[in-house]
């Protein structure tokens, strides 16, 4: 054949060439392979077949002795049955009863006990009636018997009194007043023998019988040492398995023997029969070595010839070898020489093209993992970009939306009762806090999607908050288009006001998008079963059976069409679900068909207490009263618009633009609590936390972080610098008063 240039390259020689031997070898055995098949299926079969004849023979003892074990104890079981039905035992007549129970007793090894349920005897046919009578030697069993009503028999129990090992055939009776007894016959355990005397058993051969508990009643051989002891551990897990088996085991710790075990359908016993391995594997053994003798020498002949032959092929063979192991352990290969056997050079050939192809496997692979390693570290670079980025869009917001909501917080508390004013400031109160609430969305959706998102709750009348958001979306001609209705009953909740007035809003946004001009959307409140319910019925396009039970998944939308037409990314509904169930409450969707209209349930747990949030607002208030404030706030109108704020709370405020005045003013005032944003100019507010708490002049003051930045990360770092408490622009006034009050300051 013609051999590649570069094949003249790579040799290596190793002294190691047993593959062509072996092979050689096979060849000159391949007419001894039906000998070595057929004698081996050969001596198999006869070993398999003295061994399942034997097995049989054990079998077919066990099964005998378990059927003569059976006969014996139905032989008993009978009597005590036709005892159990005389009418001088139901009528309680016992001394005539005595005389028939002591005409059935079958000779010296059985008698009849009479038991009333705590193990006393009534009679005993063993011993004259009338005289004193002992108690069972295991009167607990007694009272199960009596409760099963049915028929027990027991496994070995010592006699005291006879010196003998008992079993007791038990029925339960019960006689015409009423009364209950226990009808037993009671054999010595050794009438079992009978066993072993009507079969034939070989001498070397061991067959006992056991109870269900593994206590010898009786043993072909060795009946003085062993009844009444538990066999051996194995044997017992064997016996309680309650299944027929056949095993090998060590006896004594040095005598190997198989094992068949039966057990017996009426009482439950084991028999079990063992035989010495030897006595059963001897013979096989013997014609096995002969045969194994004869096909080792038919063996090592052929190995002897193919030797001589191999020896002259096995330099060709090794450089193969060799390039093969280089070749796994990714090793550059030396050059190989012709070995001048056609097939050893095209398996040469063949490992040298290989490892070509290994290593530009390994190259592209390289190459690969390089790129990939590039890509995922550039993605996470952008990633981190767009949370920082996501993070400063979030600080810079805040600042001025927590300018704004102070300022209308302020005005809020100095207005008065004066409607004209009141309700423009409530409105823009509320819609700060719902952008605060939409903002912290937009940085952090999964709070919302996933029920992270925290909520202030406090007592409210949802039909006071629906009436107001209808209102809203009156004045701002949103319902103009279709026919609107609304009926309420005050109903009393615990509710955060921004995220139940999100709620309602979807809510309706999902029944004006979806229902035509012209059409009806019915809103109501109602009160049963200690629920508030919601209810919003439009008649607009509705749902199908297909669409309704996902009808909350995230992403779920209807008709691709009209999701087009009307917009919409499928997450509403969902994040309705989650804040509903964040406020304890159920939501649920109903429609009779696509055109026919949806209604959305929404469901919430009525506040048991009647207490008034106006109340408790009061208690607040007079908690914050006179309460020292440190401010800390570095842009002009924010610092100016909080402090306004918290003095017109009642706090006593003192402000400063940057760390080095706050650190002056905490010496000079010694403030009870300080609110510290956490950007300033001159030091962190983590740097100004650590530097209060280590400022011997400043009393000790609770250290309340104010901070554009509202993620997890941020709380922790505020709690690692010593802060007690952290707070998110904008200011939520209504969470630093609950706080404020809870410290109880003096």
């Amino acid at each position: 054949m013609a051999f590649p240039a570069k094949l003249s390259s790579y040799v290596r020689i190793q002294g190691f060439s047993m593959k062509l031997r072996s092979r050689l070898a096979l060849m000159a055995l391949l007419a001894l392979v039906p000998l070595l098949i057929f004698s081996a299926l050969a001596a198999k079969r006869l070993s398999d077949g003295t061994r399942e004849n034997a097995i049989r023979a054990m079998q077919e003892t066990a099964n005998a002795t378990a059927l003569i074990i059976d006969r014996e104890l139905q032989g008993a079981l009978s009597a005590v049955l036709v005892l159990s039905r005389s009418p001088l035992l139901l009528d309680e007549k016992f001394a005539q009863f005595y005389d028939q129970a002591k005409s059935t007793a079958s000779g010296d090894s059985a008698w009849v006990i009479l038991y009333a349920p705590d193990g006393r005897q009534a009679l005993n046919t063993r011993v004259p009636y009338g005289a004193p009578l002992l108690i069972r030697p295991s009167p607990d069993e007694l009272p199960p018997i009596i409760s099963a009503k049915g028929v027990h028999i027991s496994g070995m129990v010592w006699s005291r009194a006879l010196k003998k090992h008992i079993i007791f055939i038990d029925v339960p009776v019960t006689t015409r007043s009423g009364k209950n007894y226990v009808l037993s016959q009671a054999v010595y355990a050794d009438h079992f023998g009978v066993a072993f005397k009507e079969r034939d058993i070989p001498s070397t051969w061991v067959v006992g019988i056991f109870d269900k508990e593994g206590m010898t009643i009786a043993r072909s051989i060795g009946a003085d040492q062993f009844v009444g002891k538990k066999a051996n551990p194995d044997t017992v897990e064997a016996i309680r398995l309650g299944v027929d088996s056949f095993r090998k085991h060590v006896v004594r710790g040095e005598l190997e023997v198989y094992d068949v075990i039966t057990h017996s359908d009426l009482s439950g016993w084991a028999v079990a029969v063992g035989v010495p391995v030897e006595e059963i594997d001897g013979q096989v053994r013997e014609a096995g070595y002969m045969a194994a003798g004869g096909l080792l020498l038919a063996v090592f002949a052929a190995l002897m010839g193919s030797g001589i032959v191999g020896r002259q092929l096995a330099s060709s063979i090794e450089t193969a070898a060799i390039a093969s192991d280089m070749l796994g352990k990714s090793e550059e290969l030396p050059p190989l020489r012709r070995s001048g056997t056609r097939e050893i050079d095209h398996l040469q050939h063949a490992i040298v093209s290989a490892a070509a192809k290994l290593k530009a496997a390994e190259t592209k692979n390289a190459e690969l993992l390089d790129s990939e390693r590039t890509a995922r570290q550039a993605a996470e670079l952008e990633n981190r970009r767009k949370d920082e980025f996501l993070a400063m869009l979030g600080h810079e917001l805040r600042n001025p939306l927590s300018a704004i909501t102070s300022a209308v917080s302020l005005l809020r508390l100095r207005v008065g009762d004066d409607p004209a004013v009141r309700r423009p400031t409530d409105i823009i109160h509320r819609q700060s806090a719902h952008l605060r609430s939409l903002l912290d969305d937009l940085l952090d959706l999964s709070r919302v999607i996933y029920g992270k998102v925290q909520l202030d709750m406090q007592p409210t009348d949802l039909a006071a908050l629906i009436g107001g958001s209808i209102k809203n979306m009156t004045d701002t001609a949103k319902l103009s288009r279709h026919t609107f209705s609304l009926s309420t009953v005050p109903v009393m909740v615990s509710a955060d006001l921004t995220r139940m007035e999100q709620i309602f809003s979807n809510l309706i946004d999902n029944a004006v998008k979806y229902t035509d001009e012209g059409g009806s959307i019915q809103v109501s409140v109602t009160q049963g079963h200690g629920m508030a319910l919601l209810r919003v019925a439009d008649t607009g396009v509705g749902m199908g059976p297909e669409l309704l039970p996902y009808v909350f998944d995230v992403f779920v939308q209807g008709d691709n069409t009209l999701a087009r037409t009307k917009g919409g990314m499928g997450i509403g509904l969902s994040l309705i679900k989650k804040l509903v169930e964040l406020h304890g409450g159920t939501v649920a969707a109903f429609s009779e068909g696509v055109g026919r209209g949806s209604v959305f349930e929404v469901r919430l747990p009525v506040l048991a207490s009647g207490a008034s949030a106006e109340a408790a607002g009061h208690a607040i208030d007079a908690a914050l009263d006179g309460v020292k404030v440190l401010l800390v706030e570095d842009q002009d109108d924010l610092r100016e618009m909080t402090q306004a704020l918290l003095a017109e709370l009642g706090l006593q405020v003192w402000s400063a633009a940057n760390g080095r005045d706050a650190l002056a003013i905490a010496a000079a005032h010694r403030p009870q609590v300080a609110l510290i944003d956490i950007g300033l100019p001159d030091m962190s507010g983590y740097e100004l936390a650590v530097a209060l708490r280590g400022n011997d002049q400043a009393a000790p003051m609770h250290l309340i972080a104010l901070s554009g930045y509202g993620l997890a990360g941020d709380k922790q770092r505020a709690a690692a610098a010593g802060f007690h408490h952290h707070l998110t622009k904008p200011l939520p006034l209504d969470e630093l008063r609950q706080y404020l009050a809870a410290l109880n300051l003096p």
